[in-house]
């Protein structure tokens, strides 16, 4: 931002008098910086940003991240500068060590000095390991490629599935049917919305529903929500979520001829999160609010129904503190609009798990912990909804992952695709018998 003023004198004749006003420079200070959420973390490389708030009415000739494995980076160990003026930026941290601790912090230039943003910390993924060989219960290998982030829906006795990230975090739009009677799968309209990752999926009846989520130009999210006719192979775009501003990773699910969509990051927020609760109507396409979530705010949730109760599970509200990891569980009451707490997730508080239900029972498993050592997760428990009691399944055969999909039909499940150990992006796909 240029001075206001230069240091000047304004004679101003007012009756015949001379007036003299001296106008004054205003004074500049160093630029305002923020640092984003560290996210998209591999081995060697990781996803972060900042926000340049106000240039301190002096011109931010450089911005970027610094970052070292010992507190407060400088760019004197390592910087990576993307650009100038005042505005939201993200970066690819590349060339870094697995299974190894970095911090980092934003940081803007001026005339008048450097300033750092708030300090993130994360942990890299640790070495490849061995995984085994394919068993019984997998299926045909997602078509769309290796994928994390993958959503999807049931309809009768199809599964369909789409967008995500790609091997080279490439965003993707494409949808995709696959067929429980021929394990096979076909290629469907390609999904329509801004949403890539972190949308809420569900059906009802025989139309499928995404709404939600987060697109590439990270932070950037949406509020849409679109329906998906499989007669017709046809997107509609329906009301949008009636929230400000729109959020990413929210969780959902349905009953009856409702859907539901709750918690949640708010975009363009730093550490935000909501923990509010909305209903949509497919009938009138009008969404109304509901008793909000009584858990703490948080995003990556796992969210399913069993008959007219949702539920709703783990989460995050801080990916770098290892206390916000959660595993409180929670029932909602369709009939009394009602929160009550269950039974905790005995396994390790997790964001970005896989859930569904099958007859009486929940099912969570899979998703990671920043804060833990391993931190991808391989476990599956079933939740009793009569007895209200958590009980260990096999683990999953696929081995340690997050960002997987999860989807349930009949008396089955269904887990593919996601981050792995080696190889990093997965695009395999499993069924579950109880």
């Amino acid at each position: 931002m240029k001075p206001l003023f230069k240091n000047s004198v304004i004679v101003i004749l007012l009756f015949g008098t001379a007036i003299y006003l001296p106008y004054c420079k205003k004074e500049a200070i160093p630029p305002v910086v923020k640092t984003s959420t560290v996210s998209v973390i591999f081995q060697t490389s990781a996803l972060t940003g900042g926000t340049v708030t106000d240039d301190g009415n002096a011109v931010v000739t450089e911005y970027g991240i610094c970052w070292s494995i010992s507190p407060n980076p400088t760019i004197s160990t390592n910087k990576k500068n993307v650009g100038t003026g005042i505005g939201s930026f993200t970066i690819s941290l590349n060339g870094l060590n697995a299974n190894t601790k970095y911090y980092v912090r934003a940081y803007a230039i001026s005339s008048v000095g450097i300033s750092y943003g708030n300090e993130i910390t994360f942990l890299t993924m640790p070495e490849p390991i061995t995984m085994p060989e394919p068993e019984i219960g997998q299926k045909a290998d997602f078509p769309g490629g290796p994928r994390f982030g993958l959503k999807g829906f049931s309809i009768g006795t199809k599964l369909y599935l789409g967008l995500g990230y790609d091997y080279d975090t490439n965003p993707v739009n494409d949808f995709w049917e696959w067929d429980q009677a021929s394990n096979m799968w076909t290629r469907k309209a390609d999904f329509p919305g801004n949403a890539q990752d972190g949308a809420v999926c569900f059906s009802i009846g025989t139309r499928g529903y995404i709404g939600t989520g987060a697109y590439y130009n990270y932070p950037g999210t949406t509020n849409e929500f679109w329906e998906y006719n499989p007669e017709t192979n046809s997107w509609t775009q329906k009301a949008s979520l009636p929230t400000t501003p729109s959020r990413g990773s929210a969780t959902g699910f349905s009953i009856g001829s409702k859907g539901y969509i709750g918690t949640g990051w708010k975009s363009g927020t730093q550490g935000s999160y909501y923990s509010d609760f909305w209903e949509w109507d497919q009938d009138t396409n009008v969404w109304t609010r509901k008793a909000d979530f009584p858990g703490n705010a948080r995003s990556a949730a796992v969210g399913f129904s069993i008959g007219s109760k949702g539920y709703i599970g783990t989460g995050c509200s801080d990916w770098g503190n290892q206390d916000s990891y959660y595993r409180d569980f929670w029932e909602w009451n369709q009939a009394t609009n009602v929160w009550t707490k269950k039974a905790d997730f005995p396994g390790i508080g997790r964001v970005a798990a896989v859930g569904f239900s099958i007859g009486s029972k929940g099912y969570i498993g899979t998703g990671n912990n920043n804060g833990q050592d391993p931190y991808f997760y391989q476990d599956f428990w079933e939740w009793d909804q009569i007895t209200n009691t958590w009980t260990k399944s096999a683990d999953f055969l696929g081995g340690p992952r997050t960002e997987a999909v999860g989807v349930s039909f009949g008396t089955k499940g269904y887990i593919g695709t996601g981050i792995g150990y080696d190889p990093n992006i997965l695009q395999d796909f499993w069924e579950y018998i109880p």
